[in-house]
């Protein structure tokens, strides 16, 4: 296949295109270079009749676990169980239709990112950080007022909008950053674009 890939899925020591973690396992393949993480919605690749949504992503998790590996420069494979006659079951319908519906609105703050490496990640309020070319963009988890440190250089980016909505005012004070996060349109983070 001249234009395919290959992962790391036949040992250490032969080609790979690509590493892979799975689930929380083998976190240390998440190095920098090209990687991505594999799970399933639920404990299972195929389909289990006895897992339910204990056992599953909600799509707030999956959106949590999605944008922290997007922000951490790799990507998200995220596996479906089919039934025995080629049919999704409900419980994972709905993860995947909350993410599609989130990606409708905050896929400009996805495609095409890549990692920042002078904003350190927070999970109180939970934010993540990525960028495309002089845009910088924040996936944060919280609604109501917070704030967060930033570097010298997203204070001085101007321009601040909320993906899918308006400007949002920022204020700045030393190191920090604050706002106000309004309720999102639809489950999971909301996405803040810095720019010039």
């Amino acid at each position: 296949v001249p234009h395919g890939v290959v992962n790391d899925r036949w040992g250490s020591t032969t080609h790979a295109d690509y590493k892979t973690s799975e689930y929380q396992f083998m976190a240390d393949n998440e190095d920098g270079g090209a990687w991505e993480n594999c799970r399933g919605i639920g404990l299972s690749f195929g389909y289990n009749q006895v897992e339910s949504e204990i056992h599953s992503l909600s799509t707030e998790s999956a959106l949590r676990h999605f944008l922290d590996i997007v922000s951490r420069g790799g990507n998200f494979l995220l596996n479906v169980g089919p039934t025995a006659s080629g049919e999704i079951p409900e419980i994972q319908k709905k993860v995947l239709r909350g993410l599609g519906d989130w990606m409708a609105i905050n896929n400009e703050g996805v495609y095409g990112t890549r990692a920042v490496a002078d904003i350190a990640p927070s999970d109180t309020p939970w934010v993540r950080w990525v960028k495309k070319g002089e845009r910088v963009f924040a996936y944060i988890d919280a609604v109501g007022a917070i704030e967060i440190e930033v570097p010298e250089r997203v204070k001085k980016l101007s321009k601040t909008r909320i993906l899918g909505g308006s400007a949002i005012e920022v204020k700045s004070a030393g190191n920090k950053i604050s706002m106000t996060v309004p309720a999102p349109k639809v489950a999971g983070p909301t996405v803040i674009e810095f720019s010039k």
